[in-house]
């Protein structure tokens, strides 16, 4: 029997409509969250101010990440969500894994940004704490008051280990940045506690874009990493005091690695 062979073109009329199916599905809106790597804000010199001579100078950067996130009420078209798909850099979910069901763009908004608020009093009390533990009889010459932070367009939890690091660094120890490029991502707890994240990888990313030697994260994430990016160390803390001992010493950072 001799087999039918396979058309080598479509009819003109049925590659019209695949081509038109094709377009309209690019332009339609989808029930998808696109998350990308976002912006990096240098705490050292950008995110928190020191009233009065209480800060010490700095050499370095300190930076805290972020991811973009479609807001969702919004829905992206097909072509933005295939684009995010192939570029590699980010990651797509459907909206419900991201948002609550009946949440709104403002909503959204309002949550973020008091979490933000309560995560700078909690960082400053984890680093208030942790300077009072490791030196008990030295007074601390600073109160939350003396403490502005100037994140913008930045919501949620996650720079708490950030706000803590950068603190400790302008306040006692400069000599932990070290003229170096660190990155740091975690939310933290008024005791030191480090606490997973969401979005990982594109933070890893963002770091790496930024020039980033170093990426402070939750040990927690370990399992969530699909990417690492060239030239970048990945340090894994559950808490402030790992966070501080891996930044002073490279023997240290070098244990405090994801296993596997």
């Amino acid at each position: 029997m001799t087999p039918h062979p396979i058309p080598r073109y479509l009819s003109r009329p049925a590659l019209f409509f695949l081509i038109a199916t094709l377009s309209f599905a690019l332009f339609v809106p989808t029930p998808f969250a696109v998350i990308s790597p976002g912006p990096v804000t240098d705490l050292l010199s950008k995110g928190i101010k020191v009233s009065g001579e209480k800060a010490l100078k700095t050499n370095g950067n300190l930076y805290s990440l972020s991811v973009f996130v479609n807001n969702p009420d919004s829905r992206p078209p097909g072509f933005l969500v295939l684009a995010a798909w192939i570029s590699g850099d980010s990651v797509v979910l459907p909206n419900e894994m991201v948002y609550d069901i009946g949440e709104t763009t403002k909503s959204a908004s309002k949550a973020a940004k008091r979490e933000m608020e309560n995560s700078e009093t909690i960082a400053a009390l984890a680093a208030a704490n942790f300077l009072k533990k490791i030196n008990p009889e030295e007074e601390l010459s600073w109160s939350k008051s003396d403490i502005k932070f100037a994140m913008k367009k930045v919501g949620g939890p996650s720079a708490g280990l950030a706000f803590s690091l950068a603190l400790i660094t302008k306040l006692k120890f400069p000599e932990l940045v070290a003229g170096r490029k660190i990155a740091v991502t975690g939310t933290i707890n008024e005791a030191g506690k480090v606490g997973a994240i969401g979005g990982i990888d594109q933070k890893l990313i963002a770091a790496s874009k930024a020039g980033a030697s170093i990426a402070i994260f939750p040990q927690s994430n370990c399992r969530d990493i699909t990417v690492k990016p060239k030239g970048l160390e990945l340090v894994a803390v559950s808490n402030l005091t790992e966070a501080f001992h891996g930044l002073m010493s490279p023997k240290i950072a070098a244990s405090l690695h994801c296993s596997g």
